[in-house]
């Protein structure tokens, strides 16, 4: 009996030491992890940096407050400066929840808002991570007005709002491509008003102005379809059997109907609208290229001069 409360005592005297050594090696490796962390960052080797970084905070029980914020400033900076943007938003992300009124939150907001931007598609593509970036950017001015960091959050919300004003275009040449031209006139119309000086102005106004004068196009394109999906109705109308289907096929021949007289009602509108744009283009512009351009294509509509 003694003999095995004696090899008892012993591994739990083992099991003791090795939870000590453990408990001593874990923060040796954190001390030791953060100041090769620190040396890679200061000799610009900034993936290796990031790696260490991350491996001392593993052990962030054993780092002191003011190495816990530097590690995660730095780790932020290193992935930024080593061109990894996404794990630069989340550990930037990070720092400024963790710590959001110190002085180095601000320059963090900064690389914040340019990783966002820098990780955002193209203009071809959702623009959601650039939006995210505006919204960091109006977050960052609020709360730290007077910033040193200010005038350059200002020029990323600039780039920023350049960029979703390519991807509305580039939507609005899509349309404008395929015959949808009135919808083509409205997205040029809204970057026209929502995004004023981030894009070549007189001539979106001038894309602007051609579209309503093609209305037409899509106008056309429209009743069409309309017109085919009528006939489908009209035969519909004619094999229904029971009073509740010919209500149903009545309705939605009813419905097509009023579809082809709305598409007819934004054509004469969109020429309407497309009389007061071009005024509106030459008190702005003048008798540009673009203005010329427009005056012939109205002329072949049938304007008077």
């Amino acid at each position: 009996m003694k003999k095995g409360l004696s090899f008892l005592l012993l591994v739990f005297v083992f099991i003791a030491g090795c939870a000590k050594m453990t408990e001593e090696k874990r923060a040796r490796n954190a001390q030791e992890y953060y100041r090769e962390a620190v040396n890679a960052y200061a000799n610009k080797d900034y993936g290796d940096a990031a790696w260490s970084f991350n491996e001392a905070l593993k052990y962030m029980d054993y780092l002191t407050p003011e190495q816990i914020e530097n590690a995660k400033f730095l780790l932020g900076k290193s992935y930024y400066y080593d061109g990894n943007y996404v794990n630069a938003v989340v550990a930037l992300e990070d720092y400024i929840f963790y710590y959001p009124k110190l002085s180095r939150t601000e320059e963090a907001y900064y690389l914040l808002i340019d990783s966002y931007i820098k990780v955002s598609p193209d203009p071809y593509r959702d623009q959601e991570y650039t939006w995210k970036a505006i919204d960091k950017a109006k977050e960052f001015l609020s709360k730290f007005p007077k910033s040193s960091f200010a005038q350059k959050v200002q020029g990323l919300i600039d780039t920023a709002y350049r960029k979703i004003a390519q991807y509305e275009l580039n939507i609005a040449e899509f349309y404008e491509n395929y015959g949808y031209t009135y919808s083509a006139a409205l997205r040029y119309r809204e970057v026209l008003i929502n995004f004023p000086g981030q894009v070549n102005e007189p001539e979106v106004a001038y894309r602007y102005i051609m579209c309503l004068l093609t209305t037409d196009r899509q106008v056309n394109i429209e009743k069409e379809k309309m017109e085919s999906l009528i006939r489908e109705a009209k035969d519909k109308l004619e094999e229904a059997r029971s009073e509740e289907e010919k209500k149903a096929a009545q309705k939605r021949l009813s419905f097509l109907e009023s579809e082809v007289k709305r598409w007819e009602e934004i054509g004469k509108k969109a020429l309407e609208e497309a009389k007061e744009a071009l005024a509106k283009y030459r008190e702005v512009y003048g008798e540009t290229l673009y203005y010329r351009k427009l005056k012939e294509l109205a002329k072949e509509k049938g304007w008077k001069s």
